[in-house]
């Protein structure tokens, strides 16, 4: 008699414990849900919209395009949003959706540039997924921008998920690495996992010739031949930019000299 009661009060403490746990799981739930609706960028009367860039190789055949996030401004201008870290995966895929009926059905690259804070949420193994289901045969790149976050950093979780998201066939790029130091170890622990560096010809522009750079492109150069990474020149503006270019023999460009930005949907409606 005394084993059954022992056996119930240990049922009615287990089933207690699933309940609570349970209650916690819907807080932490509603709590996130109501921090992503309070988001600056999760609001739906701010118009946003993903412009297209492209990249092209050494011939000027078309490689690609990136992915730029804008938000429109009372001056009719469209223009880089701040905090972007507060864009919730939800709503890059609900903007995606209506870019990616304007991309051509070609085997080439699609990059889009995400933030440290999207990359380790819950969402980026479904957004990758999608993503990568919704382009094909193109070719998914994620993009991600050093500098922002240098502490606190989960380092584990972010590789993890990048893994993962390579595991499906997507890519990763590190973008606009630059001439200092710091901007090498700021890196350094993604290396394994990166397939693409991204130098913008703005960080190397010498304003002085006697100024001295810590980190040139001939360095990310070698530094992609040596671990086998991609090397893509950005920014690239006039004819000079590029034969430097042709001459460490960058073969991926981007730049206004290949095209600025433009808006999907205009494109396809002049079409």
């Amino acid at each position: 008699m005394e084993t059954l009661r022992q056996l119930e009060s240990l049922l009615l403490e287990i089933s207690l414990a699933t309940m609570l746990i349970f209650l916690i799981t819907i807080v932490i739930y509603y709590y996130r849900s109501r921090k992503r609706s309070n988001n600056y960028l999760a609001k739906k009367q701010l118009e946003l919209r993903y412009f297209i860039q492209k990249q092209v190789n050494y011939r000027g055949e078309l490689t690609g395009y990136e992915c730029l996030l804008r938000q429109h401004q009372e001056d009719g201008s469209w223009k880089l949003p701040t905090e972007l870290k507060t864009l919730p995966l939800q709503r890059v895929i609900f903007l995606l959706e209506e870019t990616f009926k304007s991309l051509p059905e070609k085997s080439i690259t699609l990059s889009i540039n995400l933030e440290y804070e999207q990359i380790i949420s819950d969402e980026f193994d479904y957004f990758v997924r999608w993503a990568i289901s919704n382009i094909e045969p193109m070719k998914l790149n994620v993009e991600y921008t050093t500098g922002r976050n240098s502490e606190n950093l989960h380092k584990r979780k972010f590789r993890r998920h990048i893994q993962n998201g390579r595991h499906y066939g997507m890519h990763f790029s590190i973008d606009n690495v630059g001439s200092k130091l710091t901007n090498l170890s700021d890196i350094e622990w993604m290396l394994p996992v990166t397939d693409t560096l991204k130098c913008s010809m703005r960080s190397f522009r010498k304003t002085d010739p006697n100024e001295w750079l810590d980190l040139n492109l001939q360095f990310w150069n070698h530094l992609t031949q040596e671990r086998h990474i991609n090397l893509v020149l950005t920014g690239i503006e006039n004819a000079e930019d590029e034969a430097l270019a042709q001459q460490l023999k960058i073969e991926i460009r981007q730049g206004y000299l290949f095209g600025h930005p433009i808006d999907p949907r205009d494109e396809r409606s002049e079409k």
